[in-house]
């Protein structure tokens, strides 16, 4: 159930797909080849994964609806059908079909302003907000209040939350401000078309709804989307179905065929142990192999709930992957905890300098804590805050360090001046002359020159498409004894 499942979502869930070539897939393609795509867009017409589609002679819908390209905005999720650019390079293409999914619309219930990250439920569904989080018609969370009518753009993760994307408070600009829904996969259920069943936390009532497609079914594990109208459409705890769309079925024209490109995009899950080459990516099956090709991050960065774009063939049953792209560069940190105020702490790399770590509700605690500052080392791997400032947020932390306890950053390059430094974190770093027997090293492990360690070096720029690419990932490490630099590394 769950491989069929994830099949049939690999666009109804933010996951995605890309035939004929992904952003990340290389190769050319002929001009002209039919492309689908999901995920999170941004504006310009619609930029998504890397890739520029001119939607001005688009169909357009949010949540199934018409609507125009105008009301397509930032942060929405999107299923996407296009015809590759006359260069035959999937960097731009002209899009036919954009419909933008939404996770959930209804009243807030309750909101937690205390919890980190932030979040608020609607119609039992869970939402996390970040600082990546778009808001239109709110300010920021603080808008944010029981009874409020919202729309929810967003990703599910490994734990069924949402991951909030942006937040509709605009009614003009919802699907329809009229109709509440919960898209969800189906549980507590047995048999064909159940009369009731859950969303997550949400407990359904679908005795009488009407089921489109005509024909379609639903079951245990299926993808669905319920909706409800006129409210209220919560009675005694219950939602109150008139409609349950099979997304299974209703998605279907956004799959790709046998053997062609295909992209998905989203959260991993099913991630069981290090060095694992079979899991899902926001549900979707993928096989990773040796020619699989990392960017901005390494295969040890791999694990539930990280963000990532898997770019390859679709073989029927899953994704073999050829790029996964980590959709926020992982960050990896070694040394010494400093000054602790919550969950908050310094993070001091000698040789380099101290930063900001803040870990969250979500942050795994290798050895069930945070650092209590007496720990000679400690390792942290996170993202940087979408601020200005050296502050990482932790993903995960281990009161040990390997490597000899060395302290090292790894991190994007975020810019550089040839054959002398690189900036990391904020850290301008000379790595003109590691200490090391071997100064620098290539993505294979292999020892290079200084020449072609700064030739593989890559700052902040812009694609074919204008769409920006991060820097280069590298790994700085540094003597504990002297804070001299041993070794500069290629990680990208």
């Amino acid at each position: 159930v769950a491989l069929a499942c994830s099949v049939a979502m690999l666009c109804a869930c933010g996951g995605g797909s890309t035939s004929g070539g992904g952003g990340g897939g290389g190769g050319g393609v002929a001009a002209g080849s039919r492309m689908v795509s999901s995920g999170v867009m941004t504006k310009g017409s619609v930029v998504l994964n890397g890739v520029r589609f001119d939607d001005s002679d688009a169909v357009v819908t949010i949540d199934g609806v018409p609507k125009t390209a105008a009301d397509l905005q930032d942060g929405m999720v999107v299923n996407l059908e296009a015809r590759v650019g006359a260069d035959g390079v999937p960097t731009s293409g002209r899009a036919t079909r954009v419909d933008a999914t939404i996770q959930v619309r209804g009243l807030v219930e309750s909101v937690d302003a205390a919890a980190n990250p932030q979040s608020f439920v609607v119609l039992g569904q869970t939402v996390l907000v970040d600082e990546l989080t778009i808001y239109s018609g709110l300010t920021d969370f603080a808008d944010i209040a029981v009874n409020d009518l919202l729309e929810v753009h967003g990703q599910r993760d490994s734990s069924g939350r949402v991951r909030a994307t942006r937040l509709e408070a605009n009614t003009a600009q919802m699907g329809n401000s009229t109709v509440d829904q919960i898209r969800g996969l189906v549980s507590g259920s047995t048999g064909v078309n159940p009369a009731s069943f859950n969303l997550s936390a949400q407990a359904v009532n679908a005795a009488g709804a009407v089921i489109s497609p005509v024909g379609a079914s639903y079951q245990e594990g299926s993808l669905v989307e319920v909706r409800c109208s006129p409210r209220p459409c919560v009675v005694g705890g219950v939602f109150q179905a008139t409609q349950v769309e099979v997304e299974d079925v209703e998605d279907s024209g956004f799959l790709p065929a046998f053997n062609e490109r295909a992209q998905a995009s989203g959260f991993i899950t099913g991630y069981d142990f290090a060095g694992d080459t079979a899991f899902f990516v926001n549900g979707v099956p993928v096989t990773t192999n040796s020619s699989t090709r990392y960017k901005g991050g390494r295969t040890s960065d791999l694990e539930n709930g990280i963000r990532v774009d898997a770019y390859g063939i679709f073989r029927g049953a899953a994704i073999v992957v050829n790029d996964l792209q980590f959709r926020r560069s992982v960050i990896r940190l070694q040394g010494k905890p400093g000054a602790t105020a919550g969950n908050t702490f310094t993070l001091v790399i000698p040789g380099a300098g101290a930063l900001t770590v803040e870990a969250t509700d979500l942050t795994v605690l290798t050895d069930g804590s945070l650092p209590t500052g007496t720990e000679p080392c400690i390792e942290v791997r996170g993202q940087r805050k979408a601020v200005s400032g050296k502050i990482v947020i932790a993903e995960e932390i281990t009161l040990s360090c390997g490597l000899s306890n060395n302290p090292f950053i790894q991190a994007p390059v975020e810019a550089e001046v040839p054959d002398v430094s690189v900036t990391l974190i904020g850290f301008v770093i000379d790595v003109s002359s590691p200490t090391g027997v071997v100064p620098w090293v290539d993505t294979g492990n292999q020892a290079i020159t200084r020449t072609e360690f700064f030739n593989g070096v890559s700052a902040p720029t812009l694609n074919n498409a204008g769409v920006p690419v991060t820097g280069t990932l590298v790994r700085v490490i540094y003597d504990r004894n002297t804070n001299f630099i041993l070794q500069a590394r290629l990680e990208d």
